[in-house]
Formats: C-alpha cells, structure tokens, sequence
C-alpha cells in the first residue's frame, strides 16, 4: 500500500488532473478514467444511438449475475433501497411498465423517444371498477394495515405485508398489458383470494391487495368483472425507462443542490465524503460517473463537491443515485471502482446491440505511458476488439512481444512487467498482424532536495521547509518534513513552521530510501551586520548588455575596506548604452531602512544599485549620479532606502518587502564605449 499511495502521489505531483485508461465501449460510447488530488473516477459517456440499448434492470443479485441471463456492456447501480427488505426507493420503471410509485425526489429516465430527463415526477395509481375510482397506495411494496397495493411480477414470486398488517383479500387481474407511468391498462378478475397474507403471482398478472379498512372496497370486485388501472403522471411524459435517485445536483448548467425541495437527505449523505454514483446530461449524451471513495487514493466527495466536478465537465443536468458501497460501475463484467460487489435491487444497463465483425483493434487499457519502479511489478490489460467495440478474448499464448530496451522482465502468461533497470523502453506486442506498442519507464528514487527558499536567514525569521525525493526522470513527490532532522540550536519548530533563534552556521538533513541530503544554513543578526565581504570566491556572475565579456573580468584583490579581500571588477564596453552587472542576490532583512557599500577605483559610467521586491519589480537606487566616478581611496556611501525608485513602472509607489539586492552595476551611455576598474566591499544594510 505504502508504494502505491507513493506512486499515486508522484503522479499527481507532475499534472492535477489526468486520464489513466480510455477506450471505447461501442462506436457512441466512451469510457475514461480520471485520477486527480485524492481522487479517481470513472466516466462513462454515451451518445444517443438507436443502436446502444438503455434499459432498467431489476435484480435480487450482485450486478455482475446478471450477465449469466442477458449480456450487458455497462452496468450502473440505480436507487437507494432499504437494506432489510431490499425494496427500492422512488421511481422504477422498466420497458415503459411502472414497477414502483416515485417520492418527492429526483429521478432520471429515457423518454420513448430515447430523450433523457432529469426531473422530480409524481405518479398518481388508481383503479376504476365501474364508475367507481380506487386511489392505490403503493406499487410492489408490501402492503400496510390499512393499504390497497398492486404487485407484480417484478415483486417476486408471491405478495407480502407488513410485520403490522394482518390477513386480507387478494384479487388476482389478468391483465391486457403492462401498467404504464401515464396512460391506463384494463384486466380482467380471475380470483379472489380470502383471508391471505401471500398469494402466487402469475405470470401477466398483478394482484390488487386489500388490508383493514380498505376491505370497503370489496363489494366492487367479483371474478369475471373488467376493471382499469390508470396512471396520472405530472410532467406528463411518458417514460420508457426510470430509476430514482436524489438529490438534483444541476439544472441548466447551474447547481441547484438544496434549491429543488425534494423530501430532504440525511446529513452524512449530503455533506460528508462519500463514493457517488452520479448521472448527467449534456446535449445529446449521457454520463454515467462513480467516483471512489473512502480509499487513501480517493476519498470520495461530498455533493457540492460533486457539483463542481460536474460544472468543470461543463454538464447541463445531473443527479446523485446511491452510493457508498453500493457505488458501482461494471463493464464487461468487470467492476471498475471497487473490490467488493455489493447486491443491489435497480440499476441500469447499456447494450451495445451493433453487429459483431472480426477482431480489428488490439491497444493496451492504460491509456498513457506506464510507470514501474525498479523491482515492482505490474499487471497491465489488453483489449481485443472488433470494428464496433464488442471485446474478445485473447489467447495469450498467441502474443509475440519484444522490447527496444531489455530492462524489464515480461511474464506473458499473466501479462505481468517487471522492472529490472532504470530508463526507457518501447514494448510491441503482436496478436495475428494486429499490433500495439507502449512506452515503459522504469525508474526509482535517486535524489533528495531540501527547499528553504533561501539558505541565510535573520534572527526571528520563520520558514516552512519543503522536502522532495526526485526519481530518476525528475519526477518529484513532496515528503513529510516530520523526518527533517535539524540542530535545535538553531531553529523552533512548530508543526511545519521552523524559526531561527541563534546566530551562527548549521544544517538541516533528511534521509529517505538510503538517500541522504544536507543542506547548509547561515543565520545572521539584523543589527548592522554585513551582508557580503567578498571574503571568499562564490563564482561571482557578471552579466549585461553591449559590454566587451573578453575583458571584463573580476579578481578578490587583498586592497580591502574590511576582512581580508575586496572584489575588483574591470570592465570595458564599445558601444553606446552598455549595461554590466555584477549579481549578488542579497536578501534584505525586513525592517531595514538603510544600506551602505565600500568603493574605490575610478572610470566612466555611473553606478547604481538594482532591488528585487517580493512582487518581482525591479527598483533601483544611485550610488553615484555622474557620468564617471573616481575613489582614489576607500569611501563608504550610504543610502536610505526610502529613495528606491521603480525601474520599468510608473506607478508603483513603494517596494513590496522583503526586498532582494540583485546586483551593483555600471550603466554607459557614453557613445565611444566606457571602462574602468570599481573594487568593492563591505555591504551593509542597518
């Protein structure tokens, strides 16, 4: 687990959001999935096609039994139900037969004209029996104390009531056609069922349910009479297909979470973390997504989190369906987001009902190049498929392969790499002329970086460190900075927040995989310390523009103000408006007001000073304002900082500090070119 949340980690480290497998399902239907900052999902998109079969699915089994009696390429979970009586709750309908009365909660469903919708509907059930009109409770439910209930086949094998209902009548209808979600359908009484708590129901039948008070209604029904039942539906659109769901996510491209007044949700199911099962529209497609949830590697969302998600797919309606363990996705039998298959009681599924041809396309599952680190091994999938996405099997044994780079192992048997070198590598497998390749790297862990931003801070400053271990592709994953090692001495730590509380020199280390990294830090006093003199070489840069490099140079010169060396540059340049810089990166101490710098030497140009802020703006000071200075002995010039002004923007007004001393440099505007010789020393800010 340790490696993979770590792999998972340097992934996400290199790009937010990225697809990890994408193939098709059939020739309007794409699957994807998408891995992000502790997340992963799973997107399915299906284009409207006459040749792709949505249709409602009710079960008593895990999803994937359901492929022994009918063949579906996707399958998705549907509604919530109750965990004990396994009864769904809300809207189910299935091949336009109403199989169970919506609640006040959202439901998404195809019209017969395959159009989806995304919309609260309510259905009222009625019996007619002469003149006389029925109101019915409910559609395959068990029936209460006082309750008149339809069942159906879809119920199962024989009616049921309530632990608190007692005996009643049982009216068994031979209906003319199924009962539809708006419209009537007549039957025709064949029993009458007395003092019974379970009655068979047969095949093109239903029974009509009578408990406690409703035997009033008995008198109106006899064996041979004709009766209806009708379905008064609000929007009034007939639907072909329908589960239930909620809470309605968007409208229109707009979040409508909590603006809908469906029946409200518990608490935790709305605003805690959870695997979702969610449904979308956008123009003429659908999406079915699940997104993990409760794993290191995704922990789920709430549902205004889910919005988002959504907006950012640019999705137009969606609604949440059930989920937590019964969040499910299968395709081809296989479950996408999780281990464990959970029963459930409505879900949906797609077929894809285009012909079948031969074997056309052979690609590889993961959609991008594949990562290994050295040592690991993987398994990796292949997809067989004909012209219009239906999958076939793959005889192994008839897989040929070769590497461009032999640093890996390849067990084909079970389609396992392993990683046996660093670097990079071209696998080509060959299944009967079809052909596919894929980049391998293999890689590992080899070298640490500590980032302080800096690596001389003043007294009181505060830092938050960062840690990373670099692979050897330079691919980096930040560490936790609970196993940097450091001198308390020297720094306060507090929780990730370091401070400096001592003057002097020290080092902060950490070790990682038999990795090591040490990094030096100096700690300075802000009190009218000097901030470089030149004591020491540092491989000074000097840059610019239109000066002569062969004969601009600096050497340390023991003629010092201070310590025992001073820095000497001589330059020359040839043309009109040369620029040469001498770049020092010093950082300023907040609170300073005040710098100071030793000069001697003499030549033409004038000198200034060039600052960084904390915004990135440039802002100079002059340090001569002459065309040419002469320093025949060492001379200290001080200036207030108060008097930085910006470089390139007129309308900056003061730096944003901290501010940083970029570099001394000599500006020439004099059109035969300038020369001269400036040492330097002794650079104080106070």
């Amino acid at each position: 687990m340790f490696k993979l949340v770590f792999f998972i980690c340097l992934l996400l480290f290199i790009s937010p959001s990225f697809t990890v497998e994408k193939f098709n399902i059939a020739p309007n239907a794409t699957y994807e999935k998408v891995v992000r900052d502790k997340l992963v999902y799973h997107i399915t998109k299906v284009d409207m096609d006459p040749l792709l079969e949505i249709e409602t699915i009710i079960s008593q089994n895990r999803l994937s039994e359901i492929l022994k009696y009918k063949n579906y390429d996707l399958i998705i979970n549907g509604n919530f139900f109750d965990p004990k009586t396994f009864e769904p709750v809300g809207l189910v309908i299935k091949n336009g037969e109403l199989i169970h009365l919506p609640i006040k909660r959202g439901i998404f469903g195809l019209t017969f004209d395959n159009k989806p919708i995304i919309d609260i509907f309510n259905i009222n059930l009625k019996i007619k029996v002469d003149e006389n009109i029925i109101p019915i409770n409910a559609i395959n439910s068990p029936r209460g104390i006082d309750g008149i209930n339809i069942f159906t086949r879809y119920f199962g094998k024989e009616t049921q009531i309530r632990e608190n209902a007692s005996a009643g009548v049982d009216i068994e209808v031979a209906l003319e056609d199924k009962i539809p979600s708006l419209g009537k359908t007549s039957g025709v009484i064949t029993n009458i069922y007395y003092g019974v708590k379970r009655t068979p129901i047969k095949e093109n039948t239903c029974i009509i349910s009578l408990g406690g008070t409703s035997l009033k209604y008995l008198p109106l029904f006899s064996v041979g009479k004709k009766l209806e039942i009708i379905s008064e539906c609000t929007p009034q659109i007939p639907l072909k297909e329908a589960i239930g769901g909620g809470p309605i996510l968007l409208k229109n491209k707009e979040i409508v979470l909590g603006k809908t007044e469906e029946l409200p949700f518990d608490d935790n199911i709305v605003n805690s973390r959870h695997p979702r099962t969610i449904i979308g529209t956008k123009e003429n497609s659908i999406y079915f997504i699940v997104i993990e949830g409760r794993k290191e590697s995704s922990i789920g969302v709430t549902l205004k989190e889910s919005c988002e998600i959504l907006k950012e797919m640019g999705i137009s309606d969606a609604i949440n369906m059930d989920g937590g363990g019964s969040s499910q996705k299968l395709i081809w039998g296989k479950l996408m987001n999780q281990e464990i298959e959970r029963p459930i009681p409505v879900a949906l599924g797609i077929r894809n009902v285009y012909p079948y041809t031969q074997p056309k396309y052979l690609a590889f599952t993961e959609n991008d190049d594949i990562y290994i680190k050295k040592g690991d091994k993987i398994k990796v999938e292949l997809l067989l498929q004909d012209e219009n996405y239906h999958p076939y099997p793959i005889d192994t044994s008839m897989l040929t392969w070769t590497f461009s780079n032999p640093i890996l192992n390849f067990d084909i048997s079970n389609m396992t790499l392993e990683g046996i070198d660093l670097g990079e590598s071209l696998l080509t497998l060959n299944l009967n002329g079809l052909t596919t390749t894929k980049k391998i790297f293999v890689w590992d862990f080899v070298n640490l970086e500590i980032n302080t931003g800096r690596d001389q801070f003043f007294l009181g400053d505060t830092f938050i460190p960062k840690v990373y271990v670099v692979d050897n592709f330079n691919r980096k994953i930040e560490l936790p900075i609970e196993n940097l090692k450091f001198d308390p001495k020297f720094f306060i730590k507090n929780r990730e927040k370091f401070t400096a509380i001592n003057v002097g020199k020290t080092n902060l280390e950490y070790t990682f995989n038999n990795l090591w990294v040490s990094v030096p830090i100096e700690i300075f006093d802000k009190k009218n310390i000097i901030f470089e003199d030149f004591e020491i070489d540092k491989n000074w840069i000097i840059k610019g523009k239109n000066y002569d490099i062969s004969s601009t140079t600096y050497t340390l010169t023991s003629d010092s103000y201070s310590g025992n060396s001073a820095i000497s540059v001589t330059y020359s340049s040839q043309t009109n408006n040369s620029f040469i810089y001498l770049e020092l990166n010093i950082l300023v101490p907040q609170n300073i007001t005040k710098f100071s710098i030793s000069l001697k030497g003499s030549g033409e140009g004038w000198i200034r000073a060039l600052f960084y802020d904390n915004d990135n703006q440039p802002w100079v000071i002059d340090i001569t304002n002459t065309s040419s200075f002469d320093f025949p002995k060492w001379t200290v010039v001080e200036r207030d900082l108060k008097d930085l002004k910006p470089l390139t923007s007129k309308v900056l007004v003061s730096p944003v500090f901290p501010i940083k001393l970029e570099s001394i440099y000599v500006v020439g505007l004099n059109q035969m070119g300038v020369k001269g010789k400036l040492i330097i020393d002794t650079i104080r800010f106070y």
